[in-house]
């Protein structure tokens, strides 16, 4: 068959592998002039690093399949990275057992509790769907308790889903948990590497990829599909779209049920702002720190070199600042210098050394829509894979009770993949 794919993401790419593996002719197009999706990067001295960080857990069996059939598992590394978390202007580990009990922002009874109940959640033999009709938020006041949500889940909550975060089903908290692990893996020179042998192994296989396709409409007509973009049409047997739910429906021209329009339409996602600096100077010991301070206007600070070598980055502290926020937030439209300016108000309460010299370059990425709103109930209302016929779709609204990251990401496109 002829099948075209939207989206030169982890998900189109690993549907496009399974697929021509089978004979098919496959089209990729996407709209960037680099694949990846949210896995592009930029360069900083001689190395690559993401856009948005990456980093892979002991559970992403897949990537790491994928990274043996690329011929690339050497360059996939593991570390172990140190957590943290930011409260009342202080840094506490927070990447064992024992630190947690030495968290001295909760007296020693919720420090087991949060302890019990992480543990709980971890390491059930099954996946807890009933927690999908109770929120995190009364989940975890129920069993950490109020003083463990007011000061480790509650602040994080808030940060990532902001007026969303009471809504958020306790069955994501489950799955944000049973994923993590202490030892995290990540490619020599990036996820970089990882697109770059795929698209090298695509090529050769005889798929297209198109960079830089503005596609306009997707339309069944006759037992075919039209892709439309520019002056420019073609016809195939099947598609894929890999974007997000409501972009998906803006796209499809043929007839839908209006009842599946409407949901494709109603299903919302938070945007991301992320600033990478390259910094003179190490600001603190921790890979990734949560910032549970609720007048912070950032979420997470990654210290990446906190992991990698700075010797990669020409010996400069790379660090990111992220947090999530609906697209309809100012920040999407706020001059750069002046979101670095709030963005980096933080540092000077984690360092006190840090000064504005510090900073030798920052970046600025912005993306509309990253992170689904999984609401309780989600279980019900998860978008179909197949659309119509000869339509499907695949994309991050699909990931529950998971959190999106790539490993979720090449299950989607093989499981697509599988049905066509």
């Amino acid at each position: 068959m002829k099948i075209a794919i939207i989206g030169a993401g982890i998900t189109g790419l690993s549907a496009a592998l399974d697929l021509t593996k089978k004979g098919h002719e496959i089209t990729v197009f996407e709209r960037s002039v680099v694949p990846g999706g949210l896995g592009t990067y930029i360069k900083i001295k001689d190395n690559y690093i993401e856009r948005f960080y990456h980093h892979f857990f002991e559970s992403d069996n897949l990537i790491k399949e994928l990274a043996k059939e690329l011929g690339i598992s050497s360059k996939l590394k593991s570390y172990r990275a140190k957590t943290g978390i930011f409260l009342q202007d202080k840094i506490y580990s927070f990447s064992s057992p024992v630190d947690l009990l030495k968290f001295s922002p909760l007296g020693f009874l919720d420090r087991l509790r949060c302890g019990i109940t992480m543990a709980f959640l971890k390491f059930l033999p099954f996946t807890p769907t009933s927690l999908d009709k109770v929120s995190a938020e009364k989940w975890i006041k129920k069993y950490s308790g109020q003083k463990v949500y007011d000061k480790i889940w509650g602040p994080l909550l808030e940060g990532k889903f902001s007026k969303y975060s009471s809504k958020i089903s306790a069955l994501w908290f489950w799955g944000r948990i049973v994923d993590r692990s202490p030892k995290l893996g990540y490619f020599d020179g990036s996820v970089k590497v990882l697109f770059d042998a795929l698209l090298m192994k695509l090529t050769k296989k005889g798929c297209r990829i198109i960079l830089g396709a503005e596609i306009e409409s997707i339309e069944n007509i006759e037992g075919r599909v039209i892709i439309k973009g520019g002056d420019k049409e073609e016809i195939f047997d099947k598609v894929i779209i890999t974007t997000v739910s409501p972009t998906a429906n803006f796209l499809i021209k043929s007839e839908l049920p209006q009842k599946l329009r409407n949901h494709l339409k109603s299903i919302d996602q938070l945007g991301a702002v992320c600033i990478i600096l390259e910094l003179k100077h190490f600001m603190q010991s921790e890979y990734w720190l949560n910032l549970c301070d609720k007048k912070s206007k950032v979420l997470v600070m990654v210290e990446h070199t906190n992991m990698i070598d700075k010797k990669h980055y020409g010996g400069r502290t790379i660090l990111y600042l992220a947090n999530y926020l609906h697209r309809d937030d100012p920040r999407f439209k706020t001059a750069d210098e002046d979101v670095l300016k709030e963005y980096t108000q933080i540092l000077k309460k984690i360092n006190n050394n840090f000064k504005d010299s510090w900073i030798l370059k920052s970046y600025i990425s912005r993306v509309p829509r990253a992170q689904t709103i999984f609401s309780t109930g989600a279980l019900k209302t998860l978008p179909p894979f197949k659309l119509t016929e000869n339509i499907y779709m695949a994309n991050i609204d699909q990931m529950y009770p998971h959190d999106r990251n790539l490993d979720q990401g090449i299950e989607l496109g093989k499981k697509v993949a599988s049905m066509i």
